[in-house]
């Protein structure tokens, strides 16, 4: 029997797999297809199928809200960790302008101190100009 001919004949449209089963069970039996579905029928067979139908409903929501609930679940954990990770992000960035704000700082005073140093070299060196030419004077080695 085909499909098409169980759902004309029972007014009722199983699913693929269903319809494998219904199959199955009119090949085991020595009845023809009229017979067959009007006694399918009588049992109830639209009914266990509506149950087996609801029964798997319930399953796919129960497996749907888990799956909900887990997804939910992760969802918080990683914004958790984003957050987290976006706040040592802003903490390091802080350490490295307070850091670098010293080293400009320690920059500006080295370069405060090395312009004070080349002053007084410059001094030492005027200074020993004069005392060599002093020295000179003195000695008589003045040179003309």
């Amino acid at each position: 029997m085909m499909k098409s001919e169980f759902i004309e004949r029972t007014g009722f449209e199983p699913t693929e797999a269903e319809y494998r089963e219904i199959e199955a069970e009119y090949m085991g039996c020595d009845i023809d297809k009229d017979e067959f579905c009007k006694t399918w029928k009588k049992q109830g067979g639209i009914q266990r199928l509506m149950r087996l139908r609801a029964r798997r409903i319930e399953e796919l929501e129960a497996e749907l809200a888990k799956e909900k609930n887990d997804y939910d679940r992760m969802d918080a954990q990683y914004c958790t960790k984003i957050n987290e990770l976006k706040k040592q992000i802003s903490d390091d960035g802080l350490a490295l302008n307070s850091m670098n704000a010293q080293m400009g700082l320690m920059r500006n005073k080295a370069a405060g101190e090395i312009e004070e140093l080349l002053k007084r070299a410059t001094e030492a060196e005027r200074k020993l100009a004069i005392l060599k030419e002093a020295f000179d004077i003195i000695t008589g080695k003045e040179t003309k």
